[in-house]
């Protein structure tokens, strides 16, 4: 079975993520803090997105990235908060998006997966 991890604190956001994951037939846990984020090391997720205007700590988010070769990492930022994006592609996360752009592409973010 497929599983995606979501890193969001704004419940009302991951809800429209969680449907839409579910919507293709996959398993997802919300975690609403980067602390939580220890899940995708115990679950071996498939995928995991990551807001990444929650994240404090890149480098702990690279060395989980590290351990975990074989699952997908998508983040999504303000486009107030572009370094981030930056920031994020050098932790080895495949696709960063800003928010709007994201919620256009979730679907198909999800089809490749």
């Amino acid at each position: 079975m497929v599983e995606v991890i979501v890193l969001e604190r704004d419940l009302l956001f991951s809800s429209g993520i969680e449907s839409a994951v579910r919507k293709h037939g996959f398993d997802v846990r919300i975690a609403t803090s980067s602390k939580a984020l220890s899940q995708v090391a115990e679950r071996k997720p498939s995928l995991v997105i990551v807001n990444l205007d929650d994240i404090n700590d890149f480098v702990a988010l690279k060395m989980l990235k590290e351990k975990n070769e074989c699952c997908r990492f998508v983040g999504y930022y303000s486009h107030v908060n572009a370094g981030t994006a930056e920031q994020a592609m050098n932790t080895g996360f495949e696709t960063v998006l800003p928010r709007r752009a994201f919620v256009g592409k979730l679907s198909e973010i999800l089809d490749d997966v």
